[in-house]
């Protein structure tokens, strides 16, 4: 893929396009946690952050930004605890069973995570998820322009 389709796919992701309907075929990708005004502005920072990994003139394997998917989630766990809490919560990331899974996976072999333990642990999940999510979203995005572009 080339990384100015890439990039020119990424920046479709704003504000507007993500309320205005515009960017429906993404909503419909992401995981059922990822709804509401809460998140708007989560994807759109993944997005910009994702073009960050990018250069216009290079050519980039489908999966190439998959490969960066715990770097951004770590990055978004490197806050204050209470700051870490706060968008836990503001997001809802309680709620969902498919996060309780991952969360799970993360504490084999501990006895007794802590809150902040749990709290950091669901929310690199769900960066996780969001980072894949719109890689292959964006991906996908891609192929088509270059479908369109074959013909």
């Amino acid at each position: 893929m080339n990384g100015s389709d890439l990039i020119k796919v990424l920046e479709t992701v704003t504000q507007d396009n993500m309320t205005n309907g515009s960017l429906g075929s993404l909503w419909q990708e992401l995981p059922d946690f990822i709804s509401g005004s809460d998140w708007v502005g989560e994807v759109v920072w993944c997005a910009q952050d994702m073009i960050g990994y990018l250069n216009a003139g290079e050519e980039y394997a489908e999966d190439y930004l998959q490969d960066y998917a715990g770097e951004f989630a770590n990055g978004e766990c490197e806050s204050y605890y209470n700051t870490i809490n706060m968008r836990v919560q503001a997001l809802s990331l309680w709620a969902y069973d498919e996060l309780d899974a991952e969360v799970q996976v993360l504490n084999e072999g501990r006895d007794y995570p802590t809150m902040t333990d749990l709290n950091t642990q669901y929310l690199y999940a769900a960066m996780f998820g969001l980072w894949h999510t719109v890689a292959r979203w964006a991906a996908y995005e891609v192929s088509q322009l270059e479908e369109v572009e074959a013909e």
